[in-house]
């Protein structure tokens, strides 16, 4: 018996040595145990001549990386009698009771005879006995001794299979023959990286020469081992990045993938072509090919399950992941970027924005979320794009971060700033590469004209956190307080003066102007966070650092009696100097502010770090993250949809530094007009418009199968802001008028589901695609799109397009029953299958498609629609 290639057992041989096969075992039953049976068609009362038990290999056996992953099997059976009933027992499979309830079956072809992939027709018959699970199913054996039956759980599709489609493609489509009109397909296939065992990663570039230039992309570092050219930019053109098979075993998401880059390559479709038209498509057909190729389920070859290190993936040990992370931030960013982490070592801390939520700290404190947030990750991005497109960008390492942690007090706050400045990319400033400026970075001899005194520290950070002094920093040696003071610094600085000339002519005004005009305060957006946060558990706002309740909200630098206590303690004499100097500023300041009560000031938010202006009138006009202003690839404008009625709060884009007189004079205008202006009463709410992130990113899909009693289904990310909820479900939405069988009901959009464990191997979901993608680039549309194996819970009626001739209305039968899902059901071209209802949603976002369900809905309209969705967010339940 040769375990490495046939298993000859009983006369019949098991063959298991090709491209995603998958047996480990066999053992014939005694004729004399072999138990009857029943005929599913007859009722009949029948006997097999043959039973087999058959083990099933888990992922990575006989290898260190073992683990119990021992749901897929595929192998195939040579019989030595014509025509003979047998019996197949899978004795170690995963628990999939749910999923085989519904009906589901494993598949089965006969070569040569009947080379299609059909369900078993008999009946399998699963059960649990000592918490083994088994499934078992019945054939009759070929009439041609030479064929070979194949079994699998489901539809396979291997690593083989797909070179071969890959390659008839570029047979049909290269060379590429000079473009005849700009609507002609651009098609590019390249070798991104190559697997753990040396399996090519294929990428695919499809789009039209809309918009095409004459560079090219960048050949990005440790990738594209090929050394060939890559494909033309499309500067005008956002991404949609589409990625599939992160687990070998899920191949619904191959027949979807399929399906979509089928209808992609479509010359004439109306469809392909406004979608080749809008965007530029980068395909990743296979993400894990070695466990595709070893027949694994779920896992790599070392048994890693690859879509939980999107967060910190290894060039070493997960290159596929490796490589499609630093492809999103490629086109996020519009170059190539140093990332974050250290390679296999990511810490995962930050400062809490009180802003976010409401919740109380310490209620926070018990979850074993992430601390991060998804707005405070976004602003976090939208700072390192200030930075500029090079791979010299300065970021603070966790190795020097630790170093800083350990010299630093061990208080919440200063363990809290320790991690901000790691986690923060900083650009590099004098004042951490010359001693002269550290030196005027103390607090002892702080320059009168400089906002990065200790009050302003203090204000940003609380009064228990411990700033040094200049002989506590001068000491011998290297002393980690240093860099830390200094980082924590150039931050401030980069955030309060990348945009100095906000208020006035900087032609003429400068720095003085700056120096004059920016304050540190608590904006009104956060101060009413806070307040919302004293209701849920009275005196944790008194705590917050910087805060100071019940003081007007446009209040300048808090002096000594308005920070956490009412009586202040010294324990030095030189405490007590400090104190009575900074309540003497603090008076004249007040003093200085109320003869100028019509001049408009600049303020610097202490909590979420952005920049507002308070007119003369006590209104706030707020200014977008300073640090993205200094990006060239942010846009002089914003796009959404919003009420035309004047808003007291007004946002203003921050431009290029090219573009800085066009800022000011928005900035002005914004101003004047709320001067003129007076604020609506306080019962009449404004709806803020969704603001298009700054990214070169478009749409981020990873697919995927399931084994759960839903559909098709997607996995959404959770955000606190409403409208950046509504435009997340959007495409959800928009899918489920555009496909019979996905599920806008089964569709997860909770926190939970974001950061929840895994209870095989207890990894989490926050290392997913979906949610990596969202932190490292703040796009909201980042998606899993789920497909059951079997079949889904109801079918969709769908709207008629608006070209649709009008039809009769069929007879009231019933809604119809769930078809069996097949490789038809999610790759084929027509309106009701995954992957062109896939295409028609991505053009309804933006309402491009020229052939829309949406007008014949019940909800009529884009606009409509997304009342809908807000009006869901309100009443929908939280999903488990």
């Amino acid at each position: 018996m040769d375990q490495n290639n046939i298993i000859e057992c009983g006369g019949f041989y098991f063959i298991h040595n090709f491209d995603s096969g998958n047996l480990g075992h066999v053992e014939r039953v005694p004729t004399e145990l072999i138990a009857p049976g029943i005929n599913h068609k007859t009722n009949a009362p029948e006997t097999p001549d043959y039973e087999f038990n058959i083990w099933t290999r888990p992922d990575c056996a006989g290898t260190e990386f073992e683990n119990g992953n021992r749901t897929w099997f595929y192998f195939g059976v040579q019989a030595t009698e014509q025509n003979v009933l047998v019996r197949l027992n899978l004795v170690n499979l995963n628990k999939q009771g749910k999923m085989y309830n519904q009906g589901m079956a494993p598949v089965t072809r006969t070569l040569p005879g009947k080379p299609q992939w059909e369900r078993i027709r008999d009946r399998p018959v699963h059960s649990t006995d000592d918490n083994t699970f088994m499934l078992s199913f019945k054939y009759r054996t070929a009439d041609n001794l030479k064929a070979t039956t194949f079994f699998a759980f489901t539809y396979p599709f291997s690593f083989a299979e797909l070179q071969i489609a890959l390659n008839s493609i570029d047979l049909k489509m290269l060379p590429l023959p000079p473009p005849q009109s700009p609507d002609d397909i651009y098609y590019y296939r390249e070798c991104l990286i190559h697997s753990l065992e040396g399996r090519r990663v294929d990428l695919l570039t499809v789009s039209s020469y809309h918009g095409i230039s004459t560079d090219r992309e960048e050949k990005l570092t440790n990738l594209f081992p090929e050394n060939h050219e890559r494909p033309f930019k499309f500067p005008n053109k956002k991404v949609v990045f589409i990625s599939a098979r992160v687990h070998p075993g899920e191949t619904p998401s191959s027949f979807v993938f399929n399906g979509f880059l089928n209808l992609l390559l479509t010359r004439n479709d109306p469809v392909a072509i406004q979608l080749r038209k809008l965007y530029v498509f980068k395909m990743i057909p296979f993400l894990n090919p070695d466990g595709v190729a070893r027949g694994h389920y779920r896992t790599d070859t070392r048994g890693v399950n690859l879509n939980r290190v999107y967060l910190n993936p290894s060039l070493s040990y997960h290159p596929t992941v490796y490589a499609s992370r630093a492809l999103i931030r490629y086109y996020h960013f519009g170059c190539e970027k140093e990332d974050s982490f250290e390679e296999g070592n990511l810490s995962m801390r930050s400062i809490q924005n009180v802003n976010e939520t409401s919740e109380p700290l310490e209620t926070k404190k018990k979850k074993s979320l992430s601390p991060y947030k998804i707005g405070e990750y976004g602003k976090r991005e939208k700072s390192s794009k200030s930075v500029g497109c090079n791979k010299s960008s300065t970021s603070i390492k966790q190795a020097n971060a630790s170093k800083d942690k350990n010299a630093i007090k061990n208080t919440n706050e200063t363990g809290q700033l320790a991690d901000q400045v790691y986690d923060m990319k900083l650009q590099e400033m004098p004042s951490q590469t010359s001693d002269a400026s550290s030196k005027a970075s103390d607090c002892v001899e702080p320059d009168p004209r400089s906002l990065l005194t200790c009050n302003v520290l203090r204000t940003c950070l609380g009064s228990d956190v411990h700033l040094s002094t200049s002989e506590e920093l001068n000491l011998q040696g290297n002393n980690p307080l240093r860099p830390l003071r200094d980082t924590l610094k150039n931050s401030i600085s980069l955030l309060m003066e990348s945009s100095s000339s906000v208020v006035g002519d900087s032609s003429t005004e400068g720095k003085e102007s700056m120096t004059s005009h920016v304050r540190v305060g608590w904006c009104a957006e956060c101060r009413r966070a806070a307040r919302r946060l004293d209701l849920t558990a009275p005196g944790l706002a008194a705590m917050l650092p910087g805060y100071t309740p019940d003081v007007d909200p446009f209040m300048t630098i808090p002096g000594p009696t308005q920070t956490r206590s009412e009586n202040p303690k010294y324990h030095t004499i030189d405490e007590y100097r400090e104190h009575q100097r900074q309540q003497l500023d603090y008076q004249q300041k007040m003093l200085s502010e109320s003869s100028s009560e019509e001049k408009d000031a600049v303020y610097f938010c202490a909590n979420c770090f952005k920049r507002y202006v308070v007119t003369g009138l006590n209104e706030e006009v707020k200014i977008s993250e300073a640090a993205s202003s200094g990006s060239a690839a942010v846009s002089a404008h914003s796009t959404g949809e919003g009420d035309a009625k004047p808003q007291p709060i007004t946002e203003v884009s921050n431009t290029p530094q090219s573009a800085v007189a066009t800022k000011e004079e928005q900035v002005k205008s914004g101003i004047k007009a709320l001067k003129k202006k007076p604020l609506p009463p306080p019962a009449v709410s404004t709806r803020s418009a969704h603001k298009e992130q700054e990214s070169g990113l478009y749409l981020y899909i990873d697919l995927h199968g399931h084994a759960s009693k839903k559909g098709i289904f997607m996995y959404g990310n959770h955000f606190e802001d409403p409208e950046s909820c509504v435009e997340c479900m959007l495409l959800p939405r928009i899918m489920s008028l555009n496909n019979l069988h996905f599920h806008f009901s089964s569709c997860n959009f909770t926190e939970k589901n974001m950061y929840l464990k895994d209870r095989r191997d207890g990894m989490s979901r926050e290392g997913s695609g979906r949610v990596a993608v969202l932190k490292a680039t703040g796009l909201v549309r980042s998606y899993t799109l789920e497909c059951n194996y079997n079949t889904g819970r109801l079918v969709n009626v769908l709207p008629p397009t608006t070209r649709d001739p009008p039809r009769a209305s069929p007879p009231t039968t019933g809604p119809p029953a769930p078809p069996k899902y097949t490789p038809h059901i999610f790759e084929e071209v027509n309106p009701y299958q995954v992957g062109k209802s896939l295409g028609a949603s991505i053009l309804d976002l933006t309402g491009q498609h020229p052939n829309s369900r949406i007008p014949c809905s019940e909800h009529r309209s884009l606009p409509a629609l997304r009342d809908w969705l807000r009006a869901h967010t309100r009443t929908a339940k939280p999903q488990c």
